[in-house]
């Protein structure tokens, strides 16, 4: 795959491509079905596969107090559509020019003056253009004009609900990390470097893992997570406190991991964890004991779960 930082909108690709185009965070269910049909499209046609996204969600520049937490970091977003064997991935910068296009100049002046677009793919929901003016009714009428064809992918249910990105948010901030996995299609997670704490962790005999992540992603609900955590190559089990750590009145948030059958120095390692399952709410002990011993059950809870997961 090509990624294509296309800041300044003036890259040509003469092969003909199938674009798809949307926000695309956390790649979900629903986007994967586009993924998919770009792929039947290269299979049938010869087109070359494009996804045109952008580095920034829309709405944060167009009402940054209402802007939503990410599901996905560029690097993470990069990495994800690598898997779904995509020609070219352009990521632009939603800015206050493109925030003013009219539905019209998007479609002509930023794609088709750019890419020899044979094929459109979106979702049912796509809006576009100057205050999202611009629809699935209106790129019908501009694939005829200009010759295009316009493919739209219907809305995703599992069980009642309709796969989205906001659905997810929603669900990464109640904790139910068993239906954001579902409808992910995958665990979700958060990278970062580990930083030095306040070293309670080691004290208690619990050591664990401080990271050092951007305060953009969605963050899960406070309390206690069975974990898969990444370092490097390898993959290991672990036990994710989400939250303020209100034993010693804490101020700030913590992410802080305690990877099982581990004892090595993580220090300025990067690693990424997975959220597997909430186990239960972050609790305020009157004394250190009273958290050690609760530690301890969490762990042997999660080696139980984990013997059965196996």
């Amino acid at each position: 795959m090509r990624v294509i930082f296309n800041l300044d909108r003036k890259h040509n690709l003469e092969r003909p491509v199938a674009i798809a185009l949307g926000t695309f965070d956390g790649l979900h269910l629903g986007h994967q079905m586009l993924m998919q049909q770009l792929k039947l499209v290269r299979h049938s046609t010869g087109c070359a596969t494009l996804v045109y996204t952008f580095l920034n969600n829309p709405i944060e520049q167009l009402a940054p107090q209402k802007a939503p937490s990410r599901i996905m970091t560029i690097p993470e977003k990069i990495s994800r559509f690598n898997n779904f064997d995509i020609d070219f991935l352009v990521l632009n910068t939603f800015d206050t020019d493109l925030a003013t296009v009219q539905p019209n100049q998007f479609i002509e002046d930023v794609l088709l003056k750019n890419y020899n677009v044979k094929y459109i793919v979106v979702g049912y929901d796509f809006r576009f253009g100057y205050q999202g003016r611009g629809d699935t009714d209106l790129l019908e009428k501009l694939a005829s004009k200009f010759g295009f064809k316009l493919i739209v992918i219907p809305p995703l249910s599992l069980g009642d609900q309709i796969i989205s990105s906001s659905l997810i948010r929603e669900l990464i901030q109640e904790g139910d990390m068993d239906s954001v996995s579902m409808y992910l299609g995958g665990y979700y997670s958060i990278c970062g470097r580990v930083v030095h704490g306040f070293g309670r962790g080691r004290e208690l005999g619990f050591p664990t893992a401080n990271l050092l992540f951007d305060t953009r992603k969605s963050i899960p609900k406070h309390g206690i997570y069975l974990t898969k955590v990444y370092l490097e190559d390898h993959c290991y089990w672990g036990m994710t406190n989400v939250g303020i750590n209100p034993t010693f009145n804490d101020e700030g948030l913590f992410i802080e991991t305690y990877i099982l059958d581990f004892n090595e120095d993580l220090y300025d390692t990067k690693l990424r964890v997975e959220f597997l399952k909430r186990i239960r709410d972050e609790i305020k002990f009157d004394n250190v004991e009273g958290l050690k011993e609760q530690i301890a059950k969490d762990i042997q809870w999660a080696k139980n779960y984990i013997y059965k997961f196996k």
